[in-house]
């Protein structure tokens, strides 16, 4: 009759082992399948190693063996068993602070009991203040990690991360009905398992409650608190259910399929340092409604690379589930609005220039996103121009102004006095004003006549007011017509093929190049935009002007080292000889104004952005206004 039972308190036992099992993978099921004899290996040796050892060494091998075998590696694992204590802690507190309060037991260990009694007692309340106190305790983490190395800080920050969001995400999506039915499977299994084995121990003559085995089992390392007299059933009963789980593992192994499947990661970031990156930002308390929105985008991908230039909206090289790479853009809230329109004038504009193929697109409730289908080896002209040879970049440049000419007959239509007035207003008027009152460092220089730039001497603005007057330029740009355009015909908006593929899916067949990125906010939606937007890159070189950092300002003179390109030089005079060729004197006298606008738009960016680095650019506004009057001179002779 005892040996009956012992062998039920046994089954039971088992019994409660596999229900955990099944537990901890509902839990790992929100990010990824869970391959249960890893998760069967992983607790049977922690619970064997919380046995035999004083100190509850197991749970960090269960982390540890478990992290081995997931996809998301240690930290989601970690974040897994975490969840898995605290509801165990929970239904152990309160089975102790059921036997405090009842006086059951003749607790060997008294305080044991008391001790998760205190946890079930402040567990919540202490859990519901960290929610609370979210906020500060994010900027503390942050602050802290900040201390150490970037790999210890995105370890700090990447922990804490996931518990934070990844044991929300768990309790938020997992079947909650499911996980209740599991927890209580395992408790009852468990003490079903107890009483059994608490009538086993009677029937030897031992006065022995289950809270008494609740005492032994919660107290470390069971077996350093059993009588030696009775170690031996005690080994046996906590033993063989893991021994006997290990064979179940083992035949889940040789019985079940191997598989790739593809799974959610913890965070879509591959590379380390945008990882660190996204963290800062995530710990930072800014932008939460966007870092959601943007988890949410990217929750079924993973982020080979951030290939975000310099706007508003981010762009990224991603690969699907399927290992297709795709390139992402997202933006959030009004930018969100503007993606839209540029998906809208993609897909007008598809069968009239070389554009991406949109095959995904997105809009969410502040975002809005679209996927493009990857062409082969891509990369922008910018990088294009600096390793190809001279001939390959014009050859594109040249064909690329050949198909925009063929969008530009599109909706041609007059100007008018109106927009053009409300151009100049906006783009030159207001931008003045914030270029000569909110940056302090050209505010300063603005006092002078002239400036020194790295011993070159240049008139200031204010020598300017007859060129930048209202209606000096309302003469420039008066015979101006619209069309529709592409808006930003930036040298990074041309993106070079340096592959043989080509996708005949749609109209164009794709050969060397495809435009990418259009604005579709212009007011003044003139043609000769597009050719004055290259113009910033040949003529003005601001891609170089990026990369300026040691910036010396004293008085009026202004030195620093910057990268001239060659190649830039080269494409600029050919370029220059193709406008002459293409366009009248005139034509091209507005499109020099126009380059003048686009760095007066540009420069308040630049201010807001960094004070300092913009009077770089404001230097080549200075440079680019002298050279646009000898142009401008030139051509009316």
């Amino acid at each position: 009759m005892e040996v009956k039972f012992f062998l039920l308190s046994i089954f039971f036992m088992v019994i409660g082992h596999i229900f955990k099992i099944k537990r901890w993978g509902l839990l790992i099921s929100v990010y990824e399948k869970p391959v249960e004899y890893n998760l069967l290996n992983a607790i049977t040796l922690g619970h064997t190693l919380n046995t035999i050892f004083p100190v509850r060494i197991g749970d960090i091998v269960r982390i540890i063996w478990a992290g081995r075998k997931l996809k998301n590696s240690y930290s989601f694992s970690l974040a897994t068993v975490m969840a898995d204590l605290f509801i165990d802690f929970i239904t152990v507190g309160a089975i102790f602070s059921f036997s405090i309060i009842t006086r059951r037991g003749i607790y060997y260990l008294e305080k044991i009991p008391y001790v998760y009694a205190f946890i079930f007692i402040f567990i919540i309340p202490i859990t519901f203040l960290v929610i609370m106190c979210k906020k500060y305790i994010k900027l503390l983490v942050k602050n802290i990690a900040s201390l150490f190395n970037e790999r210890i800080e995105l370890f700090l920050l990447y922990i804490t991360y996931l518990c934070f969001t990844s044991i929300k995400d768990i309790f938020q999506k997992i079947n909650k009905l499911k996980f209740l039915f599991l927890t209580f499977g395992i408790w009852v299994s468990y003490i079903m398992s107890y009483i059994l084995f608490t009538k086993f121990m009677q029937k030897l003559g031992y006065r022995y409650t289950i809270f008494d085995i609740f005492s032994k089992l919660f107290s470390g390392a069971s077996l350093y608190n059993v009588e030696k007299k009775i170690l031996p059933f005690w080994i046996v009963y906590l033993l063989l259910p893991l021994g006997i789980c290990c064979i179940f593992s083992l035949l889940f192994y040789f019985l079940s399929k191997k598989e790739n499947f593809y799974y959610r990661q913890t965070l879509p970031q591959i590379n380390s340092r945008e990882r660190l990156a996204f963290l800062k930002t995530y710990f930072s308390n800014e932008n939460k409604e966007n870092i959601k929105a943007y988890l949410e985008i990217n929750k079924d991908v993973s982020i080979i690379e951030d290939i975000s230039a310099g706007s508003n909206a981010s762009t990224l090289l991603i690969m699907k589930k399927d290992g297709k790479l795709f390139f992402r853009k997202y933006a959030f809230n009004d930018d969100g609005i503007k993606l839209k329109k540029q998906i809208e004038w993609i897909e007008k504009h598809s069968k009239d220039i070389p554009l991406p193929i949109i095959v995904e697109k997105e809009e969410g409730y502040n975002y809005v996103t679209y996927d493009m289908k990857n062409l082969g080896y891509t990369v922008g002209m910018f990088r294009y121009i600096h390793t190809m040879p001279l001939k390959n970049s014009w050859d594109i440049l040249k064909n690329a102004l050949e198909d925009i000419k063929k969008l530009h007959k599109k909706n041609l239509r007059n100007s008018n006095e109106k927009d053009i007035e409300k151009y100049i207003n906006s783009k030159v008027i207001n931008n003045l004003k914030i270029i000569k009152t909110e940056s302090k460092y050209i505010k300063n220089l603005e006092k002078y006549r002239t400036i020194f730039v790295n011993g070159v001497e240049l008139p200031t603005l204010k020598n300017y007011s007859k060129i930048l007057d209202i209606e000096y330029l309302k003469s420039i740009f008066r015979y101006d017509e619209y069309s529709d355009i592409h808006g930003d015909l930036t040298i990074e908006n041309i993106i070079g093929i340096l592959d043989n593929n080509r996708d005949i899916s749609i109209n164009k067949e794709y050969g060397e190049y495809y435009f990418i990125d259009p604005n579709t906010g212009n007011i003044h939606d003139s043609p000769l935009l597009d050719y004055a937007k290259l113009l910033q890159s040949l003529h003005g070189n601001y891609e170089f002007l990026m990369t300026v950092s040691d910036i010396k300002i004293e008085k009026n003179h202004i030195n620093f080292m910057v990268t001239e390109s060659d190649a830039y030089v080269q494409l600029y005079q050919k370029y220059y000889s193709y406008l002459k060729e293409n366009f009248s004197n005139r034509e091209i006298i507005s499109i020099f104004y126009h380059e003048i606008i686009h760095w007066l738009r540009l420069l308040p960016y630049k201010i807001r952005k960094n004070d300092k680095l913009a009077v770089v650019f404001y230097t080549k506004l200075l440079k680019i206004i002298v050279d646009v009057q000898e142009i401008e001179n030139d051509l009316k002779k």
